[in-house]
């Protein structure tokens, strides 16, 4: 399954690239005058970058933010963290020191300075993704973006965890006279998942091949009504023989209705069906409809929102583990508010029932809410502070533990960066993180801290 994945990703990516670089020869010839991994933070719109100077500078300066800038962008950072927990159990724990070396180059057409989208796919999600994928409001004809990068790991406790992570990602979108815009987006994932029940075995690294795809038409149909369709693919696939059962293949779309009240704000309500076939675990496949009503709301400069609520339906394909249908209150809310030229706060907060990541329950009601604080002091200094919390109830079908499983997870990670150059940053930074689940084999707390230097271009 593995190849499988390598070769459309690969392919995938590779389409990119040459529609990329075929418009880059169009726009330069004489004829023709015109994602909690890699990125290492965010603009002053709340957009991804990879440039050391737009990290903690939360003033929108159109020089700095706008379309200025190269077409390629070669980017590396070095990264030590120390933790007292390395495999996240209660008892035992085992201290490492792990380094990291993350290069990567990325490509925009036009020219950018900032990542044009933020894609973070979650594995536990149905179709993919956890959060409301947000609209790339580009006004060009035509955009292009492509990156690629690494990350080697290596291990102070055991070499044998040691290993290279990757990511490849692009985005091509053709915006039209009559108000159509088409657009294509891609991420090929090669990572793991964290530690869990503190198994220093090398399976437990839980390393997974995953691809999202997702293709939209977006259709402006006059100044106050606008509809949107998106077709979306999620392919995930374990590399050993201890997590296979989660291996599956989701197939959905989304269907947006939404009605433009002002130049600020719109209405809308969305429905979405997703379908999730497994490979081997074929008595969980499931379906699941979403029905949604929302708003986008962006009142100021100081305030965006997109707020969207309402009720997912859930149905298994075979019920003989004892399977139990969800239906439920769901909903996905999305905030940014800045205080001054220097200071914003975002605000994320959600609720799904989401698929399996353990062999002793069929799915999981997962509701989460992060937030972060970022403070600008002077042209070089800037601090942020990143909290998150999620609770995790999990539908149990096995009776090995004397009751159902339930995860409360509390992080908080504060950190500041220091600019030494427009193209080299410095940043320190602490995690604390604590699991109170109501099976203490799950329970843990750890402490981390972050030393890591950012050279990019």
């Amino acid at each position: 399954m593995r190849e499988v994945f390598l070769k459309k990703a690969c392919a995938g990516i590779f389409l990119f690239f040459l529609s990329a670089q075929s418009a880059f020869a169009a726009a330069t010839a004489p004829a023709a005058v015109e994602a909690a991994d890699i990125p290492m933070g965010q603009s002053s719109g709340g957009e991804v970058s990879l440039l050391p100077e737009d990290v903690g500078n939360v003033q929108g300066d159109e020089n700095l933010f706008g379309s200025e800038g190269g077409y390629f962008h070669p980017y590396i950072t070095l990264d030590f963290e120390y933790t007292d927990n390395l495999y996240n159990i209660d008892v035992g724990e085992t201290t490492n020191w792990l380094t990291r070396v993350s290069p990567g180059i990325w490509f925009a057409l036009p020219r950018k300075k900032i990542i044009p989208i933020t894609l973070n796919p979650n594995n536990t999600s149905p179709g993919g993704l956890q959060n409301q994928f947000k609209d790339y409001e580009g006004t060009d004809r035509f955009q292009a973006y492509a990156l690629g990068g690494l990350d080697f790991k290596n291990y102070s406790d055991d070499s044998d965890l040691n290993g290279v992570n990757g990511i490849a990602e692009g985005m091509a979108r053709y915006n039209m006279r009559g108000g159509l815009s088409l657009q294509l987006v891609d991420r090929y994932s090669h990572d793991e998942n964290k530690f869990d029940i503190g198994t220093a075995v090398r399976s437990q690294l839980r390393a997974f091949d995953s691809n999202f795809l997702m293709a939209t038409a977006d259709w402006d149909l006059t100044e106050k009504l606008r509809v949107q369709f998106d077709y979306f693919n999620f392919a995930l696939g374990y590399e050993d023989g201890v997590n296979d059962f989660m291996d599956r293949v989701d197939n959905g779309f989304n269907l947006y209705g939404y009605y433009n009240y002002s130049l600020k704000t719109s209405f809308f309500l969305e429905y979405k069906y997703v379908d999730v076939a497994y490979d081997q675990s074929v008595v969980i496949d499931n379906n699941s409809n979403f029905f949604y009503g929302g708003l986008t709301w962006n009142t100021t400069e100081k305030l965006a929102l997109l707020a969207k609520i309402g009720y997912q339906n859930k149905k298994y394909d075979d019920v003989s583990l004892g399977q139990q249908d969800f239906d439920g209150f769901v909903y996905d809310l999305q905030a940014s508010y800045r205080f001054s030229e220097k200071s914003l706060f975002e605000f994320d907060m959600y609720r799904m029932n989401e698929e399996t990541d353990t062999s002793i329950a069929t799915d999981k009601t997962v509701l989460g809410a992060s937030a972060k604080y970022t403070q600008k002091f002077t042209e070089k200094i800037s601090a942020t502070v990143d909290a998150g919390y999620e609770d995790a109830e999990y539908t149990s079908v096995s009776n090995f533990f004397d009751r159902d499983r339930d995860d409360k997870t509390f992080a908080v990670k504060p950190g500041v960066q220091y600019l030494f150059r427009e193209w080299l940053m410095f940043e320190l930074s602490y995690k604390y993180e604590l699991r109170d689940s109501t099976i203490k084999i799950f329970d843990y707390t750890s402490n981390t801290v972050f030393i890591s230097a950012t050279l990019a271009m």
